[in-house]
């Protein structure tokens, strides 16, 4: 039996939303690879317009808009955790999960959710967290420092060998 506490604050979204990004929703790749060269291709633009001095005025919102698109590239992650925060329900960013031979429960303030090992869809590993996905659009992620039971490194071969999967590292 394994039991982690942990927080799900600002820090921790932004991994979960950057495994995400990372595994189960690999096909985003191919959109923001296509939005990184129209925004080369904007960039390169307007470099060639300040090089010929054909820059005025009425160039400034694709200039703005330019900006707009990196900042949103950028920052892709930490803006998804943000919406993931303000629209979490008040009371379930602390948790207690207790790992069982056939089922895990999650336990916060407001409730207590059991989950087969079966549902897990992909599993995931950063320096600091586990993460289990259950569909491409949620996901759970466990605190390496917050084992009261057990320990990472049996976590990791009790999940792998529950779910037949194995974790991916994440960067």
């Amino acid at each position: 039996m394994f039991i982690i506490e942990q927080t799900y604050d600002r820090m921790a979204l932004t991994v979960l939303c950057r495994a995400a990004r990372k595994s189960v929703r690999r096909i985003w790749r191919i959109a923001r690879g296509v939005i990184w060269t129209i925004f080369a291709f904007g960039a390169l633009l307007l470099v060639y317009m300040l090089a010929q001095g054909i820059f005025d005025a009425s160039d400034i919102p694709m200039v703005a808009s330019e900006i707009v698109i990196l900042l949103v590239l950028l920052l892709e992650d930490r803006l998804n955790a943000w919406i993931a925060l303000r629209q979490m329900i008040p009371g379930t960013a602390h948790s207690k999960t207790e790992f069982a031979e056939d089922a895990y429960t999650v336990t916060t303030a407001h409730t207590q959710t059991r989950w087969e090992y079966e549902n897990i869809t992909a599993l995931c590993e950063t320096e600091r967290y586990f993460i289990c996905f259950i569909g491409k659009r949620h996901g759970q992620l466990f605190d390496k420092e917050g084992f009261q039971w057990g320990s990472p490194d049996a976590f990791r071969s009790f999940l792998e060998q529950k779910t037949g999967k194995t974790f991916q590292y994440i960067k």
